[in-house]
């Protein structure tokens, strides 16, 4: 009988590093980066036999030896964590982790949340998912339950460019009433009481009949694009194809089982994607999954400047980094340029 010893491990030496990437490596996972805790579980030998990495609010990397699968270590990983994080005031986490393993977290107060064949992501403590859907259904019931045609967008908008308001007006063209769902993930260049300013400031006078009336700005707090669901987002060209194919996958089918049903969604509105490989594994995610589930994906043709150029917000974040902003009309509307020269104090 093995007797086990579990130690919390903020900065990983290399030799605890290599032990746990081998171990992450071999139950099929992929060794990240960037943890803020690592709980290394080992057996009497000193060898480690199970670990569990704390990201943020996420618990990830979750892998046990294979000469232990039947000892609990999971379990006993997990609860570690849930130790170092609850101690540092955090009360609500998620776990992601493979679906086989997935039930194994059931007796510790988890709950699955959403899941591909490859990935499941879980949950504990509130507020939960039940809290947020009760968020969403106050934004429906306030834009009428009677509405036939319901879409949505998700949007980063960091920041707020002409090319994110030319899609929410093509879309409310097509629409009884459009949800603009704004990532929350405070993981870009604005944060997101900025971002969500902008777009309320950036929607208040849309060119279309009847906006303020059926447009609704919607926080998408940890359940569309966060660090829980779709962390490789914000890696861009960093991001493994493959890993983002199926983190996509997991963020679309939350959307479906979260937004859709509480919102009344049929229609999901999207900008074509010729610059990010990452955002077009994304839309491509999206139009394999959701029609499935009773949801069109519309693709609407990006935006360009008077150049021709496709607006993005890299291009405007990069022109406001570098201070050639002659042409910054020409990617952001007057409501961003404002806000940013009245609130963040850009020279513009």
């Amino acid at each position: 009988m093995f007797d086990f010893g579990s130690r919390v491990v903020k900065d990983l030496s290399e030799s605890e590093k290599r032990d746990v990437a081998s171990l992450i490596d071999s139950c099929g996972l992929s060794f990240e980066e960037g943890a803020e805790r690592t709980v290394l579980v080992e057996d009497s030998d000193g060898g480690l036999a199970a670990t569990a990495s704390l990201f943020g609010n996420v618990i990830r990397m979750v892998a046990v030896s294979s000469d232990h699968q039947e000892a609990g270590l999971s379990a006993v990983a997990i609860s570690c964590l849930l130790t170092v994080a609850r101690a540092g005031g955090q009360s609500h986490l998620f776990v992601f982790t493979k679906p086989e393993m997935a039930g194994r977290f059931a007796s510790l107060g988890f709950r699955n949340i959403a899941e591909t064949p490859g990935v499941s992501l879980l949950e504990i403590g509130e507020p939960g998912a039940a809290a947020y859907r009760k968020y969403l259904a106050g934004f429906r019931a306030a834009l009428g339950n009677d509405a036939s045609r319901r879409g949505a967008v998700v949007v980063n908008c960091n920041p707020f460019t002409l090319g994110h308001r030319f899609l929410i007006e093509r879309a409310l063209e097509r629409c009884d009433v459009l949800y603009v769902i704004v990532v929350e993930a405070d993981m870009s260049i604005f944060s997101f009481e900025d971002r969500f300013a902008m777009v309320k400031s950036g929607t208040a006078n849309l060119n279309v009949a009847g906006a303020a009336d059926r447009l609704a700005v919607i926080g998408s707090g940890e359940y569309a694009v966060s660090s829980a669901t779709f962390p490789t987002y914000f890696l861009k060209e960093r991001a493994p194809l493959l890993v983002a194919e199926q983190q996509a996958r997991l963020d679309v089918n939350l959307f479906l089982r979260l937004f859709v049903p509480s919102l009344g969604v049929k229609a999901r509105f999207v900008g074509t994607e010729p610059l990010s490989e990452l955002t077009a594994v994304y839309n491509r995610t999206m139009r394999e999954a959701l029609p499935p589930g009773g949801v069109e994906v519309v693709e609407v043709e990006r935006a360009v400047t008077p150049k021709g150029d496709v607006i993005s917000a890299s291009e405007a974040r990069a022109k406001l980094s570098s201070g050639e902003v002659n042409d910054i009309g020409d990617y952001l509307p007057d409501s961003t340029i404002k806000y940013l020269r009245e609130k963040l104090s850009y020279s513009l």
